[in-house]
């Protein structure tokens, strides 16, 4: 793997260790650390079978030693793609106990998504499950290798393949006496789930991968006594974060779910005595709903659910909050995880009403868009420019380096928000995510907030639709929780909450559900596809489509 890193403030390095947020610390030498000091206590939960810190991280280093024997190390790239199984984390864990590069794939990938994954990073081994969820894995992943061209070493999961090592033969060798490896040396390739583009290839040191992790033990805190409950993907940054390496730096342990299923959630934090969870807007409502289906008074999560990867509308928290999930919001992205998220002394309306203070060692610019120099100030909405400890090194694409950060190491977010007075940072939307009509521009999020106060509405997405005269106008897609809302009652509804007419959409569409990358964000690049399908008018004999603009 080719890689050119973007630059940092001058002397950033030197600070960031003085301060304490970089650590020298290897990620083999913490894993032996973790099984010094938490061998015998839980680590993971999986359906009916549980492993201790000292039996999960045993097997890791059984993977390491075989990497290590196939000549896999520092600087090599090992593709991962896993279901939420306990194995997932034996090979997270077990990747950077070899000293190699981890880069792990969600599982809804198919043969497109994983050539372009195996061409950007050319890996020396791939592993990867033989099915889940009636999905042949391997036959994928060998169409994605002949796609890319090269020829890894095949790891198979559960189950045995022609050409693949079994992982049961690999937990069979002998275990990998691990070695210092680089802590600024790329140790993770994470795969961004773009909502308004496709993925992008995200390279993380292991100091800036351990920042968080680190921080969380320290201000939440995250501690050998927490359990969280995991069914976001393990190979995304939210399950990266929340079921691996916060549990490796606090000991804590986590029951892994391999799809999500609310109520099922509701029982299994229960049953298992769960206190943190976390993932984006659409699965604290569906936890809600899930509550109260129950007919339970609230579902308490001591150490809180962390609530990021899109927006939260601050009525769900509150929602959340009186149901006992004591919701905390924070923002980041792959390439600069946990830019601001709320403090222990923070009172309420800062946890629910904001996404929290930008944290310490952490930096934000707030500029206004299209305009180089044009910094703003307290309360004034712009782009958000950060900077910080845990920014990624930058991509494997040079041109997506390039584009994405300036020569003083500010990464360009593309999302739209006020930092106020207090450092207290709300998101209202990305810089595509803003609606141009006829030269007034409107806030998508704005809308979707007041849409989604509808008591028959669970979420609503408004996108930009193309106008004849104004250039765009508001579109709205809706998931409704019983029968859909008439377009009248819904306009009425935003009318009757004293929204300006322009913006109230013109066109509404209901939908099941929304097209979502895998933390939950909203792709709304898939949105405005299919509007454009619908409205592009078609020869007579053609079929009708299936989206119908404008019906409710």
């Amino acid at each position: 793997m080719q890689f050119a890193p973007a630059p940092f403030p001058p002397g950033a390095a030197r600070e960031y260790q003085r301060a304490g947020y970089h650590t020298g610390m290897g990620l083999p030498q913490l894993m032996r650390r973790t099984v010094a000091e938490f061998g015998p206590l839980c680590a993971v939960a999986d359906g009916g079978r549980t492993l201790t810190w000292e039996e999960l991280l045993g097997h890791a280093f059984c993977l390491a030693g075989f990497l290590e024997a196939q000549g896999i190390g520092a600087g090599d790239v090992v593709v991962w793609q896993m279901p939420n199984w306990w194995e997932a984390l034996v090979v997270a864990y077990g990747v950077w106990a070899a000293g190699a590069v981890s880069a792990p794939v969600v599982p809804i990938y198919r043969e497109h998504e994983l050539a372009n994954v195996l061409q950007a990073v050319e890996p020396r081994c791939v592993l990867a499950p033989l099915r889940f969820r009636g999905h042949d894995h391997v036959a994928a992943m060998e169409a994605a290798i002949d796609l890319w061209g090269g020829n890894p070493l095949r790891v198979v999961v559960r189950g045995s393949a022609a050409g693949w090592t079994g992982f049961d033969d690999v937990l069979a060798g002998a275990p990998f006496s691990a070695t210092l490896v680089d802590p600024d040396a790329p140790a993770l390739v994470g795969f961004t789930s773009g909502t308004t583009s496709g993925a992008k290839a995200v390279v993380m040191s292991t100091r800036g991968l351990l920042v968080v992790p680190l921080r969380h033990a320290r201000t939440v805190p995250y501690t050998w006594h927490d359990r969280g409950y995991m069914a976001a993907s393990v190979s995304h940054a939210t399950g990266l974060l929340m079921a691996v390496t916060i549990p490796l730096v606090s000991g804590c342990s986590v029951v892994l779910a391999d799809r999500w299923d609310p109520a099922r959630a509701v029982e299994e934090i229960q049953q298992h005595s769960v206190t943190y969870t976390g993932g984006a807007a659409v699965f604290m409502q569906e936890l809600a709903d899930a509550v109260v289906a129950a007919s339970l008074p609230s579902l308490p999560l001591s150490t809180g659910f962390s609530a990021g990867g899109s927006p939260i509308p601050t009525e769900l928290a509150r929602r959340c909050e009186e149901l006992g999930m004591k919701p905390r919001r924070a923002y980041g992205m792959t390439e600069c995880p946990t830019v601001s998220a709320s403090l222990p002394g923070d009172p309420t309306w800062v946890r629910l009403a904001t996404d929290g203070r930008v944290l310490p060692g952490c930096e934000v610019k707030v500029v206004a868009p299209g305009r180089p120099g044009g910094v703003l100030g307290p309360g004034q909405v712009g782009e958000f420019l950060v900077r910080g400890p845990q920014r990624a090194l930058g991509y494997v694409d040079p041109v997506h380096t390039a584009e994405a950060f300036d020569d003083a190491g500010w990464l360009r977010t593309g999302d739209l928000g006020t930092v106020d007075a207090s450092g207290c940072l709300t998101v209202s939307g990305r810089t595509k995510d803003v609606i141009n009509r006829g030269g007034e521009k409107l806030s998508a999020r704005e809308i979707e907030e007041l849409i989604a106060g509808h008591p028959e509405v669970v979420e609503a997405a408004v996108v930009a639709l193309p106008h004849p005269r104004l250039g765009e106008e508001p579109a709205a897609f809706v998931i409704a929780r019983g029968a859909a809302p008439s377009e009248e009652e819904l306009a009425g509804f935003l009318r009757a909450r004293g929204l300006a007419p322009q913006k109230i959409p013109r066109v509404w569409i209901t939908l099941a559900d929304l097209p979502r990358t895998p933390s939950g964000k909203v792709k709304k690049y898939e949105l405005v596809e299919r509007l454009r399908a619908s409205r592009t008018p078609q020869p007579p004999a053609a079929p009708a489509t299936d989206l119908d603009v404008g019906s409710g």
